[in-house]
């Protein structure tokens, strides 16, 4: 026997139209705010109403979804424990949505924060990976509260296993405080330009929970551990300002004309500013003696380079343009020798 229309409407019709509604409503309420509501210059201009909208993504659909199927179940005439079943199985995938668009905002806000003015912290990932850590845990604490796990014992039983857990992940653990504590002191930031005592040296690329990446002038990427770092004697060249100092030795032999030697290597670092442009800085070139050599006087040219990665270039440059006025200005000039370098 044929049911009749309206029952076979009440059993399955109005449980799948709530969906499809709701599917519907999401489509477009996630086509209003990605597609119109993101490329307003009012939004353009508010840089956290960009990163919260990028952190939804496909939240606002699904939760849509979500709802239509809640009100499915509770208009629908399945079976209750088929529906609490269902009900707790929504609420885990809900909460979970939730946590996971929460971590993209608390990491992509820490970052935002880390880019400021003044850059005072110096890299943002190692904290926007704590942070969306912490969301995360926080978002599984509040989905088994919410399924009415009792959460206090959990807690209290990884309080006692924590000290295990410590010891098991000891390194993993101290490179990541170890990162907090480089960043806390502010000794590097990401973009400083740093020398090991390995030799190697380059461009701070990124500071995350385990390492740090360092971009040497070849072009290639030098790991280091976060806690070897913490340990080590490193140089910093860009604090507490960008520019440095470099050293040019020479000597010249007894007899010369000490003043006209100043005078020459002073020359020298003019031309070699010519030579390379705005590396060298135009301050500050002043001439040192240091001692007197077997049958020379030792001294050398010092002057400041606006980028530590401009040393060698510079001192190349300011070395072959001394070594020209040496030789050029020797014969039968106040310079009786000259050697290049000391």
């Amino acid at each position: 026997m044929d049911l009749p229309a309206w029952p076979l409407v009440r059993e399955f019709g109005v449980p799948a139209g709530c969906i499809v509604i709701a599917v519907i409503l999401g489509a477009v309420f996630e086509f209003i705010i990605q597609r119109s509501v993101a490329k307003s210059a009012y939004v353009a201009r508010h840089t956290w109403l960009t990163i919260l909208i990028d952190a939804l993504g496909s939240g606002v659909l699904f939760w849509m979804t979500a709802l239509g199927v809640h009100i499915a179940l509770a208009v629908s005439r399945l079976p209750p424990n088929v529906t609490h079943l269902l009900d707790q199985t929504l609420l885990v995938l809900v909460c979970g949505s939730v946590t996971i668009v929460a971590a993209r905002f608390g990491g992509s806000a820490v970052l935002q924060l880390c880019r400021g003015p003044g850059q005072q912290i110096a890299s943002g990932t190692l904290f926007a990976s704590v942070s969306q850590a912490v969301i995360v845990a926080l978002g599984v604490l509040f989905t088994m509260s919410a399924l009415g796990i009792a959460v206090t014992p959990l807690l209290t039983a990884l309080g006692v296993g924590g000290l295990a857990v410590a010891l098991a992940l000891q390194p993993p653990l101290a490179n990541l405080f170890s990162g907090i504590q480089l960043i806390a002191s502010r000794q590097i930031r990401a973009g400083d330009y740093i020398a090991l005592p390995s030799g190697q040296e380059g461009f701070v690329e990124d500071i995350n929970w385990r390492s740090i990446s360092i971009r040497e002038s070849t072009n290639n990427i030098v790991v280091v551990p976060n806690l070897m770092l913490a340990q080590e004697i490193f140089i910093n060249y860009r604090l507490p300002e960008p520019r440095v100092a470099a050293r040019v030795p020479f000597r010249v032999a007894y007899g010369s004309d000490l003043d006209f030697v100043e005078r020459l290597a002073h020359e020298a670092v003019e031309l070699a500013r010519k030579d390379i442009g705005d590396s060298l800085s135009s301050e500050d070139v002043f001439v040192r003696f240091h001692e007197f050599g077997d049958t020379t006087v030792n001294m050398s040219v010092n002057f400041f380079v606006n980028r530590a990665i401009d040393q060698e270039r510079a001192k190349s440059a300011c070395l072959r343009r001394l070594y020209e006025l040496l030789q050029r200005n020797k014969p039968g000039s106040p310079l009786a020798e000259a050697v290049v370098p000391a």
